[in-house]
């Protein structure tokens, strides 16, 4: 009796008229709820989260210690923040040693990293204090004090001091599109100014001697002079660079000079693999993250990551 009703409910489902008033039916409904959830995730935010990682640990991001990443952790998991970066960073943690971490915000990276991967060395370069004080606890949450070491400065081509400006933040949340760059929209638009020490990690790594296997780099179009102050170790270690580089209207004309100069190849980060481009200068939507790659392939698209750590890897070996 019961199958008799469900293989007769099947055949009216399949019935060209009845299936057009539902299926339309359907999609606005589906529609509705959409935008409903979307409105509910835009608007709810969730003050400190913890996850679980496909490996069995826990990550969390503290109360006020990055409100906006773990709203996005929370209704969306680990993907929720920058997917495609994020499985790209993942493929290398799996296998680097040490990971630096410019830019490192509330910390997400740093902490995500030494979780994947119980040996992998973490330096997070984050100048800002109050957004550093966050860093601080969330290292300190996951009980990763042992193996990330925060550092209160900024990454740049010249050691001392220099100023940050830092545009006013919503909420409790401080804005993370501060920048070193005095060219920036936050300098033009009179944005408040903070004083920061800034360091060569060339010369930083001369009194914390390391092998650099990764290097993530977020410093709001700041980055070509991070990239001048650690041309000697990227020479002599050849990492992987993970580097968002945003459009300006300068063309990132800077920035791919010394990508050049340095030998590198840029493949641009997107849903639908590694794209290698001769420029940055081209329209990308919301996608700004590059790898930076110390080797490469005839091949335009890259779906996997494996062939050129691969490649570095025979290369290594051969130069030994």
């Amino acid at each position: 009796m019961a199958g008799g009703l469900t293989r007769l409910l099947k055949r009216w489902r399949d019935n060209y008229y009845l299936s057009l008033l539902l299926a339309y039916s359907a999609k606005l409904l589906r529609f509705v709820a959409a935008q409903g959830a979307l409105n509910i995730e835009q608007k709810v935010r969730k003050n400190s989260v913890t996850i679980r990682l496909p490996n069995g640990k826990n990550l969390s991001i503290g109360r006020n210690s990055g409100i906006g990443i773990a709203s996005l952790l929370f209704w969306h998991g680990l993907d929720g923040f920058e997917p495609e970066t994020s499985r790209t960073l993942r493929f290398f943690f799996e296998r680097a040693a040490t990971f630096i971490d410019v830019g490192a915000n509330c910390g997400l990276y740093s902490i995500l990293g030494a979780l994947w991967n119980s040996d992998l060395r973490v330096i997070a370069f984050e100048p800002v204090p109050s957004i550093f004080d966050g860093l601080k606890k969330n290292v300190l949450l996951n009980r990763l004090e042992g193996r990330v070491r925060c550092e209160n400065t900024a990454l740049s081509g010249v050691s001392g001091r220099a100023t940050l400006f830092l545009p006013p933040g919503e909420g409790l949340d401080v804005e993370s599109t501060g920048t070193l760059a005095s060219d920036s929209w936050q300098s033009r638009k009179g944005s408040p100014r903070l004083e920061v020490e800034t360091v060569r990690f060339d010369e930083y790594e001369a009194g914390h001697p390391m092998r650099v296997d990764l290097i993530k780099i977020d410093v709001e179009d700041f980055e070509a002079n991070v990239l001048e102050g650690m041309q000697k170790i990227i020479m002599r270690d050849r990492p992987f660079i993970v580097c968002e580089i945003l459009p300006r209207l300068h063309g990132n004309h800077r920035t791919r000079k010394i990508v050049e100069a340095l030998n590198y190849q840029p493949y641009w980060i997107t849903p639908v693999g590694y794209i290698r481009v001769p420029r940055f200068d081209f329209g990308r939507g919301n996608f700004t993250d590059f790898l930076l790659s110390p080797v490469s392939t005839p091949d335009i698209v890259l779906d996997t990551l494996d062939v050129l750590w691969d490649l570095k890897k025979r290369r290594v070996e051969h130069n030994k």
